[in-house]
């Protein structure tokens, strides 16, 4: 994925950790998966997405989003995501997270 978004609630974390998670699920959300050696899993499977209609592009990307990140980012959780359409037809997602669970 080229574009997207990614925001928290800073006041959960700590600054250290705050820009620690969300350089973390920036990188999670920018890797195409299959392409990442040692952990073909890791990133986003664009393939599920494209060619898609809009909604269910929407429906597919976003599991994909909260699965991805309760597997690979335990200490946030996603709050929310929401779509702003591009003119070139690109979704870009806003995903909102907040403190995980961690066990």
């Amino acid at each position: 994925m080229d574009d997207y978004f990614v925001s928290g609630d800073a006041d959960a974390f700590s600054p250290e950790e705050f820009a620690e998670i969300k350089l973390c699920l920036e990188t999670l959300l920018s890797v195409r998966a299959g392409t990442q050696p040692m952990d073909r899993n890791f990133g986003i499977n664009a393939d599920e997405i494209i060619g898609r209609p809009t909604e269910i592009a929407k429906n597919i990307l976003s599991v994909e989003i909260i699965e991805k990140v309760r597997e690979y980012e335990p200490r946030a959780e996603v709050d929310s995501i929401e779509y702003e359409d591009s003119a070139e037809g690109r979704l870009v997602p806003h995903i909102h997270f907040i403190k995980g669970e961690v066990e």
